[in-house]
């Protein structure tokens, strides 16, 4: 079984798309994985709406790789809040 979907992160701002953007582009470089793919769609100028893209060849890896998507996003989500107070 195979597994593909888009992922798209709605943001308040261009600005915080764009931090979020450039925060991920390192982590599709440096993170392996064997059974699972994902890229990250050019964000174009002035989006809120960054996409994501998984493959996944079993629904353990396609689990694993949408819970690291969540749990980058939930680390840069905290960091915004911190920085905008």
């Amino acid at each position: 079984m195979q597994l593909t979907t888009n992922i798209r992160l709605e943001f308040v701002s261009p600005e915080n798309a764009a931090i979020f953007y450039q925060s991920f582009l390192p982590e599709f470089h440096d993170m392996p994985m064997k059974r699972s793919a994902w890229h990250i769609e050019p964000l174009l100028d002035g989006s809120t709406t960054v996409t994501v893209s998984i493959h996944a060849e079993d629904a353990t890896a396609f689990r694993a790789t949408v819970n690291s998507l969540v749990q980058f996003a939930s680390i840069v989500e905290r960091t915004l809040k911190l920085v905008e107070k």
